[in-house]
Formats: C-alpha cells, structure tokens, sequence
C-alpha cells in the first residue's frame, strides 16, 4: 500500500511536470526512500544480492589466478566510514569488470579494465544524473538518497544506439547499482549481476 502510494504521488507529479525529464518528477519529493518506488521486483532481488556477486567475483578471480591489487580499494567492497557524496561537476571514469557471466563459456579474463574518460553528474534537485562518455557500452541512470550511499538506477546504452531509454522500459537494459565512497575524491557504483557481461562490474569516478 506504501509502495503504491508513493507511485500515485510521482506519477501525479510527472503528470503536473510538463516535462520529459525523469528526473523532475522526483526531485521535488525529498526522502531518501524514493527510489523504493521506483526500482523493479527484479532489480530489488538483484540489489539484494550484491555480497554474493562480490563473493562470486572474487572466487572467480581466485580460479583464473588473477592479481587485483592493482585495484587497490576499489576492490574492497568495505564502504568508507563518514562518505562525503561527489557533487555534480566532471570526473574521469572507468568501469572494471569482475569475474564471468553465469552460464557462459570462461574464456575472456575474469578482470577486464575499462579505460579512464571524462564522465558527468549532473544535479537536479536532491538527485544526480550520471552521464559517462561514449563508448561501447554506457551507463546511463540517476542516483538516489539511501542513508550512507546512493542508489543507481538506470539502463545500458550500446554504440549506435539511438536516444536514451529510460529505467523501466526494457529489462534487458535495465542496470542497478550502489554508490559508495573508497577513498578521499573516489567512488564506485558496484552494479551486482549486471546484463550480459561479468559477475560484478565497477564504475571508478574519480575526482578530475
């Protein structure tokens, strides 16, 4: 009843908007519960999940013999106490994909990093938007409130793609994930059992 509640509320304010961003709508109901309304039931079970998608990554790392220290405390899924959230501005990004995809063939590494390119957020109200650089595959999506980190909900863009779709449209697009702080001036958003690639992928945004 809660959860429908506050559905009928942002679809009133969609409707009372006038405008085609998504993120209006929700900008103006300032609780850190938004996004409860907002992500679908299998997403929810796919954010719950998130421990067991970094204690798959890691034995999958383990298995092929892969060296992550590198990573440093990117790959520590330990939350930095006291986080300072980043603030809309431009930063350099880069996602890293950890371990293999359930049910295909263990054949490309089980740790494939991205490379670094400029990445935005973009404030609208309590709320960012992150809109990375182009590339073969981009993660396009907003992030909401939650006490100590911040939800990502958003979708996959693919070279060529035309426009953006919006998170909801098309589950097999559909991407979630958890903002946390690692280090002074850096994030990760840990997207837990992401669409068709690795177990765990991170995107890195670090101060520019």
């Amino acid at each position: 009843m809660i959860r429908r509640a506050a559905l009928l509320l942002l679809l009133v304010l969609a409707g009372c908007s006038g405008k085609d961003d998504e993120l209006r709508p929700y900008a103006v109901v300032r609780r850190a519960d938004v996004w409860q309304a907002v992500i679908t039931d299998s997403d929810r079970g796919r954010l719950s999940r998130l421990a067991e998608a970094w204690e798959q990554a890691r034995a999958d790392l383990a298995e092929a013999g892969a060296d992550i220290s590198s990573l440093g405390a990117l790959a520590d899924d330990r939350a930095v106490a006291d986080p300072a959230f980043p603030a809309a501005g431009t930063y350099q990004c880069r996602s890293v994909q950890l371990g293999w995809r359930q049910g295909t063939p263990r054949t490309p590494p089980p740790l494939q990093a991205g490379t670094w390119a400029p990445g935005k957020l973009v404030a609208d109200g309590i709320l960012l938007r992150f809109d990375p650089a182009p590339g073969p595959q981009q993660y396009l999506g907003t992030l909401y409130p939650d006490v100590d980190r911040l939800i990502f909900l958003g979708t996959l863009r693919l070279a060529g793609d035309m426009g953006r779709l919006r998170y909801g449209e098309d589950a097999q697009r559909d991407q979630l994930g958890v903002l946390q702080a690692v280090a002074p001036g850096q994030w990760r958003i840990a997207l837990p059992w992401p669409r068709w690639t690795a177990r765990l992928v991170l995107i890195e945004i670090r101060a520019a």
